[in-house]
């Protein structure tokens, strides 16, 4: 098996952080924790962002899911299928515009 990271930069539907915090601490980030192949979950409150030539969305918060899986597509094609039912309600505080999503493997690592 191999090891990823599944990153999501995320954003709360503007006017419901507190709503968005509690249901991603609570419900959503527990829920994904359970599904086969993922092994740890931590989020991020994000305080800066800096890039040279584009403004990014406005992203809140950065969550960072540990997988253990021979095929990431795989793990994460289960998540997108489970999630929006009853194994994995969603919620509307969050808002998928702007949401990036990035998976990579570790190549090198210290500490």
């Amino acid at each position: 098996m191999g090891l990823y990271t599944y990153v999501a930069f995320i954003c709360p539907t503007p006017g419901r952080e507190e709503e968005f915090d509690h249901w991603y601490d609570t419900v959503h980030m527990p829920d994904v924790a359970r599904m086969p192949g993922v092994v740890s979950a931590r989020r991020f409150h994000i305080e800066r962002i800096k890039t040279k030539d584009w403004e990014p969305p406005a992203w809140r918060s950065m969550a960072i899911y540990e997988l253990e899986t021979d095929d990431p597509e795989i793990t994460l094609a289960a998540i997108r299928e489970a999630s929006g039912t009853d194994i994995m309600p969603l919620s509307d505080a969050m808002t998928k515009d702007g949401m990036l999503t990035i998976v990579g493997r570790p190549t090198a690592s210290i500490g």
